[in-house]
């Protein structure tokens, strides 16, 4: 598995997060992780989340993939 960040996040001062393709000073690196889920499986949750922010929707495919 390739451990090299993939891109950078970081808060803005309203507390949005911007994503990075390069590094940034004071940015928090994000890594690839391998995910086998089906279509199903990222469409369930996709609606779960519809109304959360995309970090949340990120979280929650991280967790359903690493409960396989």
């Amino acid at each position: 598995m390739n451990n090299e960040p993939v891109a950078w996040r970081s808060k803005d001062t309203d507390g949005y997060w911007s994503i990075y393709q390069a590094p940034v000073e004071g940015a928090e690196p994000l890594y690839t992780h391998p995910a086998d889920l089906t279509d199903e499986e990222i469409w369930k949750l996709w609606q779960k989340h519809l109304s959360d922010d995309i970090p949340v929707f990120a979280r929650a495919i991280l967790k359903k993939a690493s409960e396989k």
